[in-house]
């Protein structure tokens, strides 16, 4: 019963996690550095802006998740209108609302019912 009871504790905390600001900010050899206010050294960093977005999001999610396995608190985001700009920001600076990725959240808590035939069929040949 406490393992359901902790399922329940790990599924309303994914639920109720909200989006955090990162700031993108443009680097002079190319692509994006991510911060987050809210997590202090906490970096990420694409070539192009959507990989800089897909590498900001993971590290959002895998710190949130070793946070929760830790039982560390888990930060407010900060409100966006509340945040001051930097005056020395490089031209291009972004300020971005990002959702961590719930739906790994959820599989790697094990709380995603596993679909047996989906993993049968993933078998190809061999599953029959």
């Amino acid at each position: 019963m406490a393992n359901k009871d902790k399922k329940t504790e790990h599924l309303r905390w994914v639920e109720g996690l909200r989006a955090y600001p990162a700031v993108f900010t443009p680097v002079p050899e190319g692509g994006f550095e991510v911060v987050f206010p809210n997590f202090p050294g906490l970096k990420a960093y694409g070539v192009k802006y959507e990989t800089a977005e897909k590498a900001a999001r993971e590290i959002l999610t895998a710190d949130l998740l070793e946070r929760l396995r830790q039982d560390y608190q888990t930060p407010k985001p900060s409100d966006p209108d509340k945040l001051i700009p930097d005056p020395d920001e490089p031209e291009g600076t972004r300020l971005v609302m990002l959702e961590p990725d719930k739906a790994a959240l959820r599989k790697r808590l094990g709380l995603v019912k596993q679909d047996r035939g989906a993993a049968i069929k993933s078998f190809g040949v061999f599953g029959r």
